[in-house]
């Protein structure tokens, strides 16, 4: 027997009655039929148990159900009872593109945006660039996939998987080039050819439009696991009470947002003097204290504790950390220390010297080497904070965070004419053994340098700049 494709129901569709109406419920909509005759109603039947082969639907009325029906339905490419794979939709707007048959002369691979992974219990291969995803039950189908790594005609891929029938292995390639997981020619778009596959994939998956999966605020481990605690809990060690500014002395000499905003720079040169511990307090009371505590009202839909931050995270999350290693501050001595936010303090780790050497050490390589760090800030997020309530975009969101925490940082730096400069990147390894976290938990996401200004260094501005008049000239 050779290959064919059965069409069912996706398993999250739901099928009521609803005042003489059959009601198909599906994660973009719902879908109401009025007047089922006898043929459709028997196709609906077979939809949810077993699948309809379209290519033995005769009734008008039922073929058109199926066109109508579209991403609500799975297809399954079946030799005989052997299942090897379906196709589902990831989107509302997905259907399998038409393509010239694919012959055993045919040249084809894999996309290189395609990617294989275990998801409930089966192999799962999925693309950004993909309306579909396509779940691999079998297993020399998931060795076709491998075949696919090398741009070859169909044939000799194959050949590859002798235990896969020719017409069955030709079948799942066209399946896979419709879904648009692989490729009959070379990509030749300039496009893509900017993009890295993790960038592209997280884009894709933190997004709404590309896939099916629970997006947003949905508590998925609600019932599963607690809330991470609103603030972090102290951690051993020494502390040191930092002193917190006086408003009327801050709102005094500050500049206006405007002047501090049009000021703003990376500044990567520091005065002989170093930063002061009552500048390096100031400035984290000002940017990353918490202000408050909101207690947890699950009838008000808030089944946790949130915090109050003086820059904005998503539901209140506060999941961000601020990390301190000095080398150079007039007042503190040199070490790694914890800024607890709760508490305005700073908590010295039990960090070795050369923890903190790695530290610095690597934040002057993601500076290129053009700092040498007087206070590195490391950022560290305790994710479950975020993925506790959101699915989808939980780390999407806590790089807005530090987004919004570098801004800050910037704004209240220049606007007490310090030295601020936010890093691209830096060694989350390194920052885990030297901070003594666990990777997965809690790990480094930002990194900002702090130090004194040096004189000459351009401070908050007296007057907009714009390229307004050359562009329009």
């Amino acid at each position: 027997m050779g290959p064919r494709v059965l069409v069912s129901f996706r398993p999250d569709v739901v099928v009521e009655r609803e005042d003489g109406a059959v009601v198909l419920a599906h994660p973009w909509g719902r879908f109401r039929l009025r007047g089922v005759d006898g043929a459709t109603a028997a196709a609906l039947a077979h939809l949810s148990n077993g699948g309809v082969d379209p290519a033995t639907v005769r009734e008008p009325p039922v073929r058109l159900l199926l066109e109508r029906l579209g991403p609500a339905l799975t297809r399954t490419l079946t030799v005989g009872p052997r299942r090897l794979a379906t196709a589902v939709a990831t989107a509302p707007d997905a259907a399998l593109q038409p393509r010239s048959p694919v012959t055993p002369e045919t040249e084809v691979s894999m996309s290189s945006f395609s990617y294989l992974r275990r998801a409930d219990g089966e192999a799962q291969l999925e693309s950004p660039l993909s309306r579909h995803r396509v779940v691999v039950h079998d297993a020399a189908a998931a060795a076709l996939v491998g075949a696919l790594a090398r741009r070859a005609p169909v044939r000799e891929v194959t050949e590859a998987v002798p235990a896969l029938p020719p017409d069955a292995a030709l079948a799942f390639v066209d399946l896979l080039v419709a879904a648009g997981l692989a490729e009959l020619e070379e990509p030749d778009d300039p496009a893509l050819a900017l993009w890295d596959f993790h960038d592209l994939v997280f884009h894709a998956r933190s997004r709404l439009g590309r896939h099916d999966a629970p997006f947003g605020g949905v508590f998925r481990h609600l019932e599963t696991h607690p809330p991470l605690p609103a603030v972090a809990p102290p951690l051993p060690g020494p502390f040191v009470e930092l002193p917190r500014p006086d408003w009327s002395e801050v709102v005094a000499r500050d500049p206006k947002l405007t002047e501090a905003l049009e000021g703003r720079r990376s500044i990567r040169e520091y005065d002989a003097a170093p930063i002061t511990l009552a500048q390096l307090a100031e400035l984290l009371y000002r940017t990353a204290r918490v202000r408050g505590i909101v207690p947890a009202d699950a009838e008000a839909g808030l089944p946790y504790d949130a915090v109050d931050r003086p820059f904005p995270t998503g539901g209140g999350s506060g999941e961000l950390e601020l990390y301190v290693t000095v080398a150079r501050c007039d007042g503190l001595e040199p070490g790694v220390y914890h800024y607890e936010a709760a508490a305005h303090g700073l908590r010295r780790l039990d960090a070795t010297e050369q923890d903190r050497v790695e530290l610095l050490a690597a934040a002057w390589r993601s500076a290129a080497g053009r700092i040498d760090p007087q206070v590195l800030i490391t950022i560290t997020s305790r994710f479950g904070r975020l993925s506790w309530k959101y699915s989808a975009i939980a780390y999407a969101l806590t790089l807005k965070h530090v987004g919004v925490l570098y801004q800050t940082l910037y704004l209240v730096a220049t606007a007490m004419s310090l030295a601020p400069c936010a890093l691209g990147g830096g060694n989350a390894d390194v920052a885990a053994r030297a901070l003594g976290l666990d990777w997965a938990a809690e790990s480094s996401v930002g990194e900002v340098v702090i130090g004194s200004r040096p004189a000459g260094a351009p401070g908050p501005a007296a007057g907009f700049a714009d390229v307004v008049d050359a562009t329009r000239s």
